[in-house]
């Protein structure tokens, strides 16, 4: 979608995380640990901090505030994939996984269908919104902006602390 919208920063982003993770895949995996700052808690709170000023200051579809957004995911990833895994992930029971599957599946395809109905790819359909469409009005205040991305930030690190605390467990 974002090469058919021609937005050139995700689809930079995508790419680039796409070889982050092949890079990072190559690795040994017996020497990885997690960096020694994810246990400190400044500087989270100053990148959010930080995130939440560039989206305040800047208009919302500028590069500025998608780099900006992407760089807190990369720098997100990168903390994941280097924490590594410890051993075989535990095998899981499948018997309840269509009760994950099926509705993202069938909000992954609803949403396809919304943005395949728009005139094109920069024109809203309302008769069959999409999510962003739904979301942007309530995005258009600076302050609710950076209120959102400081608790994005902040919601999105406490995840990555428990995926790379649990990638070292034996």
């Amino acid at each position: 979608m974002h090469v058919v919208r021609a937005n050139v920063v995700d689809v930079v982003v995508f790419l680039g995380t796409a070889v982050l993770i092949l890079v990072l895949r190559r690795q040994d995996l017996s020497t990885r640990r997690p960096p020694r700052w994810l246990c400190r808690r400044w500087p989270v709170p100053l990148a959010a901090a930080l995130a939440g000023l560039v989206v305040a200051a800047q208009p919302r579809t500028s590069p500025a505030v998608e780099l900006a957004l992407a760089a807190v995911g990369v720098a997100a990833l990168t903390v994941v994939l280097r924490a590594g895994a410890g051993g075989p992930l535990p095998r899981t029971s499948t018997r309840r996984g269509w009760v994950w599957a099926v509705p993202l599946l069938a909000g992954a395809l609803f949403e396809l269908a919304n943005f395949l109905t728009q005139p094109d790819p920069h024109t809203d359909n309302l008769d069959h919104p999409t999510l962003s469409a739904l979301v942007d009005p309530l995005l258009d205040g600076r302050l609710v902006r950076a209120g959102v991305t400081v608790a994005w930030v902040l919601v999105g690190w406490a995840l990555v602390r428990v995926l790379s605390e649990r990638g070292n467990e034996p």
